[in-house]
């Protein structure tokens, strides 16, 4: 079917839509594209040169006007689970390719029932989380397969995602997506049921699986001589993994157990910083559970559309290191941005190429409610590696 764009970004007129806009006319050649939003003057007021559509998130028909219209809808148009489902059902009934930034658990298990199916059908690839959530997980824990199969001729039997040294500001459309969950889950139990499983986005969540608990303190990495606290990302991040692999037939084996911690120096100042962390994070969950506490985090974080300067993005940093196992066998794999911040200039990056390789790359995934890794798997892995993100076996 011919279409008129190759890609639309939908929600350019917020801050990381337009840093995702921008990164897109940066990088893009020769691609047919446009961008989408409520406010026309505003669209137009970006200077990109390009076509402006306008619709509501919430105008199903005008949704789903755009979604014909385009090989590819990216929106970072959050929290999700207000402005993203219109978005998604006319992705999946048009055969349109698809993807977001989300963190919204309960959103994501609400678009796989009812549009996973569909999707599948019209070859539409509906892929979440191609940000800071989830990539560095997702496609770092395949591509450490990868390399772990070419230097000893099987799979690892287990995958430690360690999320070490970063900086950058707090998304305020994360902050929004974590309270409108939190909101939910306060409201309705199985919600928090869906949150609490560590299998909650697998095509059968309650199938028979190994353990998978969250972590829920101080540990020890004997490995890497460094402390581990949890990680806040751990809950949709571990999530996603374990998706990607039952999605893919269970390679790595159906025993096969992936975490994800945050890690901290093995020094005396690792261990104060891991406590006090640890401490942090404890406290925020007590707040995001009780309404009063919460509504007054929500005025004091960051608000949807603020961020930091393009300095403060560019001196932002992170690092993730992945320890992969198999009985005797040991793999240490890094992946990290040495120039942008995790929440902005980093996941501009991540959004900016999984849509450019849904618009442009020879993908032969199946469609479905897909994740990173098996979308797109060595094409994204590529294109990040291009943009300057590093994904490697560690020296």
């Amino acid at each position: 079917m011919s279409r008129d764009f190759d890609l639309v970004v939908f929600g350019a007129t917020g801050f990381t839509g337009k840093l995702v806009a921008e990164y897109i006319s940066r990088s893009a050649q020769k691609l047919r594209w446009a961008i989408a939003g409520r406010n026309q003057a505003k669209l137009e007021a970006l200077g990109l040169g390009v076509p402006v559509l306008v619709a509501d998130a919430l105008d199903a028909a005008a949704v789903a006007g755009i979604a014909r219209r385009t090989k590819v809808i990216c929106t970072t148009a959050g929290p999700y689970a207000k402005y993203g489902s219109e978005i998604v059902a006319a992705c999946a009934e048009h055969g349109t390719h698809y993807c977001d930034l989300t963190g919204e658990l309960q959103w994501m298990r609400r678009m796989i029932d009812a549009h996973d199916e569909r999707a599948k059908q019209t070859g539409a690839r509906i892929v979440h989380t191609c940000g800071f959530d989830s990539i560095p997980s997702d496609l770092g824990t395949w591509a450490v397969q990868q390399e772990f199969i070419k230097a000893y001729g099987k799979p690892a039997t287990s995958v430690t995602a360690l999320f070490g040294e970063s900086s950058g500001a707090l998304s305020g459309g994360t902050v929004a997506s974590g309270i409108q969950t939190a909101v939910e889950a306060g409201a309705d139990r199985s919600i928090r049921q869906v949150l609490a499983n560590p299998y909650a986005l697998d095509p059968d969540p309650y199938a028979d699986r190994p353990p998978s608990p969250d972590e829920g303190g101080i540990g020890w990495d004997s490995r890497l001589k460094m402390f581990t606290i949890p990680f806040v990302m751990a809950g949709i991040n571990t999530r996603v993994v374990r998706r990607a692999h039952a999605l893919s037939g269970f390679p790595w084996g159906k025993d096969f157990v992936y975490r994800e911690v945050m890690s901290t120096p093995g020094s005396p100042r690792g261990l104060v910083m891991a406590t006090a962390m640890t401490a942090g994070l404890a406290g925020l969950a007590f707040a995001m559970k009780r309404p009063r506490l919460r509504d007054a985090l929500a005025k004091r974080a960051p608000q949807p559309g603020e961020g930091p300067t393009p300095e403060q993005r560019e001196k932002g940093h992170w690092k993730t290191r992945f320890v992969a196992e198999a009985g005797n066998h040991r793999l240490l794999y890094v992946a990290a941005d040495r120039h942008g911040d995790p929440g902005y200039a980093s996941t501009a990056k991540m959004l900016g190429e999984s849509a450019l390789s849904l618009a442009l790359d020879p993908l032969t995934a199946a469609g479905g409610c897909t994740t990173p890794s098996i979308a797109m798997g060595q094409f994204l892995l590529d294109r990040l590696r291009r943009a300057g993100l590093t994904f490697e076996v560690a020296g």
